[in-house]
């Protein structure tokens, strides 16, 4: 006498058959051997970046920041752990540094791709860095310039004062003759035989 087969047994079997299939075409369709690589790189000034920062490859998005932490070697450093797509290939000579997605968008870790000659970076290699101007450094520079500018306004005025009687007399000469050349011109080319009789 067979034994009859509950619905609740019957829909048991559907589900884990529906999730063996699933299995099975999940490990068909990924690459098990894809797994991200890791790649340190360092920064004296990292403003703005954090974990889980994006990390761009010539402007492609290739990865995340994995880890941010300071490193004491003996000068103080941002070490940044990048990790990065199986598929995205990083050259040995390759430089990181940090830029911002517009004016004022979050700070990601940019990489421009080095040359062909070089091999690529392995896994837990290094890679150069190329430390951003800091705002504060850029502000103070910009002082100095316009403080050294005011100076030399200054000086300019300074010197145009006291040599204002020279500057006056200067002009006025020359005005005077623009005018007489302006005369001598007018005269010659309404009575162009003068010239001729100058000549002899």
């Amino acid at each position: 006498m067979k034994m009859a087969i509950s619905n609740e047994m019957k829909t048991e079997k559907i589900i884990v058959a529906g999730i063996l299939v699933a299995v099975f075409f999940w490990a068909k369709t990924t690459d098990l051997s894809a797994k991200p690589y890791k790649v340190k790189t360092y920064f004296n000034y990292a403003d703005g970046v954090k974990k889980d920062s994006i990390v761009k490859l010539s402007g492609v998005e290739v990865g995340r920041v994995e880890n941010v932490s300071l490193v004491y070697t003996p000068e103080t450093k941002i070490e940044l752990v990048l990790s990065i797509d199986k598929k995205a290939k990083i050259r040995e000579d390759a430089v990181a540094f940090i830029s911002t997605s517009g004016m004022i968008g979050d700070a990601y870790i940019g990489i421009a791709q080095g040359s062909t000659e070089k091999e690529f970076i392995k896994e837990g290699g290094q890679m150069a860095s190329e430390d951003p101007i800091e705002m504060r450094k850029l502000t103070k520079k910009a002082d100095a310039i316009a403080d050294n500018l005011d100076k030399t306004l200054a000086q300019v005025k300074s010197l145009v004062a006291d040599n204002k009687a020279k500057v006056d007399g200067i002009a006025a000469n020359l005005e005077a003759t623009s005018v007489n050349f302006k005369e001598f011109s007018e005269d010659i080319k309404q009575h162009p035989w003068k010239l001729l009789m100058k000549g002899k």
